[in-house]
């Protein structure tokens, strides 16, 4: 009887379903799901900071109309205030 329960935890551990080697299995799994959520959240947190670039990029691209000055007093009170 002895003999068999070996034979049989042999047979599963090589097929790998015994309980060692599942749950060796199980924590395989959950260090590669906690890799993958923290490259999500980077990948995440790079697609944000792209955004806000690109539009920088695209308010930077936009020319800037300039006043055309009618006397020198005005000019340097709008200057003054920015």
């Amino acid at each position: 009887m002895k003999s068999l329960a070996k034979i049989i935890g042999l047979i599963l551990g090589i097929l790998g379903l015994s309980s060692k080697a599942s749950s060796n299995k199980k924590v395989r799994v959950k260090k590669i799901d906690r890799q993958l959520a923290k490259v999500k959240a980077a990948k995440k947190a790079v697609e944000k900071r792209q955004k806000s670039v690109k539009k920088a990029q695209k308010k930077a691209a936009k020319p800037v109309k300039r006043k055309k000055i009618k006397d020198a007093e005005s000019f340097l009170k709008d200057f003054a205030k920015k």
